[in-house]
């Protein structure tokens, strides 16, 4: 390859890696709304403290069980028909949903559905993003693209209240939802454009792949086990506490509308400097056990220390959110990048979906027993011990069973 070819290379590179980052951050974006949203629907529904802590914890949650479901049985077709029509499709899907939330949300059980719906087209986004990178970049490089998209996630979430607040303080919550769906629909022409199927892709989709045959092996493999014990750990950490934090803020420590949008986005910069700094330390060291390890035992204490203590200073509570989400999300680049390196190329789509949505389906545990221990109880505080404690324990199985090594799972 001379250096033009090179060059030209480079360039495609970066702009897909553009357009993944664009889709998954707009789609959090789109997954985070009801949770900032979720005052303002509880009093459009007239819920009480505890009807809401119940009914918007399965509002919440649900969205995990299809969002799981759609990574392991949607995520397959990465690997036959390729990313860059799944990420079309799913962002067209989305989109809809979100209109359909909006249309029907006076309803609660079609805003369950949009919820569902919204679990089933998004379960797809990190998996692409996933099997794009892999095919994309060099080992050398993907840690840095790995980080990439996946701090859309933080960065989406740290958005969100920033676009949704002011938008349902002047009109409604339906209508912050008309206008994240738009921007989903103009990203879906760039996409088209601008994501080509790279050609060692196209080869591999020719082959005949033994899809539920892999996926069994993998379930099989011990290894694969232990990582999916710690990354579901992760994921109820991610879930339980970044969808009830607005909630919290506004609740248990008495925040008003404004510094909730202030005090969520300084969490999320935590989120992504703990990102960076993971995957910075990763890349030096090579020793990615220790990093998760020290990722979910920090976080249960911090989660643990904030609860139990009982702190009422409304600045160090902030504090306390940088620190937890500094440490939990030291995690997730390290999980996707032992996926890059430990299974073939041609896999990475559905492996990724597998636990992806594994993780992520468990993860329902996090928001959907928070909000019920708040609804039986009325602490806020109480919930959140309770993702600590899981913290603590999924960091210790980790330590004790999981071995590192280079061998492929599969």
């Amino acid at each position: 390859m001379n250096s033009k070819q090179s060059s030209s290379l480079r360039k495609s590179q970066w702009i897909v890696l553009l357009i993944v980052f664009l889709s998954t951050l707009i789609g959090y974006i789109a997954r985070m709304s009801v949770s900032v949203a979720l005052k303002s629907i509880s009093q459009s529904f007239n819920w009480t403290t505890s009807e809401e802590g119940s009914l918007g914890g399965i509002l919440l949650g649900i969205f995990l069980v299809s969002y799981g479901i759609s990574n392991i049985f949607l995520s397959p077709s990465i690997d036959k028909i390729g990313a860059k029509k799944v990420l079309s499709i799913s962002i067209l899907s989305w989109s809809l949903t979100l209109v359909l939330a909006s249309i029907f949300g006076h309803l609660y059980p079609m805003l369950l559905l949009s919820r569902v719906l919204l679990g089933l087209s998004q379960g797809v986004l990190f998996p692409v993003a996933n099997k794009i990178t892999a095919s994309w970049f060099s080992e050398s490089k993907r840690a840095f693209a790995t980080t990439v998209f996946l701090s859309s996630g933080p960065i989406g979430s740290l958005l969100t209240p920033l676009i949704v607040v002011p938008i349902i303080v002047k009109s409604s919550w339906q209508v912050s939802f008309y206008f994240i769906s738009i921007l989903g629909i103009v990203l879906i022409p760039f996409v088209v454009y601008f994501i080509k199927d790279n050609p060692t892709e196209q080869e591999q989709r020719k082959k005949d792949l033994n899809i539920q045959s892999n996926m069994k092996t993998l379930l099989f493999n011990r290894e694969f086990q232990i990582l999916l014990v710690g990354f579901i750990t992760a994921c109820i950490i991610w879930w339980g506490v970044s969808l009830w934090l607005p909630t919290y803020f506004l609740n248990a420590q008495g925040l008003t509308a404004n510094e909730m949008s202030y005090a969520t986005t300084l969490s999320y910069v935590g989120a992504i400097a703990g990102m960076i700094f993971a995957s910075s330390i990763s890349e030096v060291t090579k020793n990615r056990k220790n990093i998760i390890v020290s990722g979910l035992v920090s976080a249960g204490i911090l989660i643990l220390l904030l609860t139990l203590l009982h702190i009422q200073s409304k600045t160090i509570a902030v504090l306390m959110f940088f620190l937890i989400f500094f440490t939990g999300q030291m995690l997730p680049p390290i999980f996707f990048t032992i996926m890059q390196t430990r299974i073939s190329i041609q896999l990475v789509g559905t492996a990724t979906g597998l636990m992806n949505g594994l993780g992520n389906g468990f993860g329902t545990m996090g928001p959907v027993l928070i909000g019920f221990i708040i609804a039986l109880t009325g602490s806020y505080p109480l919930g959140l011990a309770f993702v600590g404690v899981l913290a603590l324990i999924g960091g210790v199985i980790f330590l004790l069973f999981y071995k590192e090594t280079d061998k492929l799972f599969i």
